[in-house]
């Protein structure tokens, strides 16, 4: 499916992106809070928690409300009574791709400057929340999007955001090392724009289309 359906291809690609970011901060932690701010490895690991609470508060809010707004989109586009479409989960998506670069350059250049240790801390707490408001709408997307084929499509995004989780704290120190905080969140964050904005207007527009043509979904 990573290979024949667009929809996985595009949902796995922004998947990939927000799981290998969120791997990147976990291990830029310890070289910013002990070097910048001359924290203990006991404080330090306390900065976690921040990135935890971003995490545990998105998902609180973005599952009821994005219940809600699939049923109202629901009782407006479908008169029928009948099931809904999977682009319902897309709305969604955008407040969360907007969460994640300014959490990505909250959290950058506060270490560039550096301000308070609680600069970083918020600004990696908005990153986590708006990750997981993402990861919560691809989710649904791609489980509506494929029934017969659920686990699969899951499957296929999970291999490649797998890999990032591996892959992306590997080049933190030296991106950070070469660019600075700021510079280099800036590279980030653009890349979060890039790839992740363009994502949920494309499947709005578009969904329906691919979902049509393949015999998966």
């Amino acid at each position: 499916m990573l290979v024949t359906q667009p929809i996985v291809q595009v949902l796995s690609l922004y998947s990939t992106f927000l799981y290998g970011m969120n791997y990147l901060l976990l291990a830029s932690f310890p070289a910013l809070f002990a070097t910048k701010y001359g924290e203990s490895p006991g404080i330090v690991g306390l900065n976690y928690l921040s990135l935890g609470a971003g995490l545990f508060l998105g998902a609180q809010v973005c599952a009821p409300l994005q219940d809600t707004v699939y049923a109202a989109l629901k009782r407006r586009h479908v008169s029928d009574g009948g099931p809904g479409r999977p682009e319902f989960r897309v709305p969604m998506m955008v407040p969360g791709a907007v969460l994640v670069p300014a959490g990505i350059l909250l959290y950058a250049w506060t270490a560039e400057a550096p301000t308070h240790w609680l600069g970083p801390n918020v600004g990696a707490a908005v990153f986590g929340f708006g990750s997981i408001v993402g990861f919560q709408c691809i989710q649904g997307y791609v489980v509506d999007a494929y029934p017969r084929h659920a686990a699969s499509a899951v499957a296929a995004v999970t291999v490649l955001r797998s890999l990032a989780g591996f892959g992306f704290p590997l080049f933190a120190p030296s991106l950070y090392e070469r660019l600075g905080y700021g510079r280099g969140g800036s590279v980030l964050a653009g890349l979060a724009i890039v790839v992740g904005w363009p994502a949920p207007f494309l499947l709005w527009k578009y969904g329906a289309a691919l979902r049509a043509r393949s015999k998966m979904a």
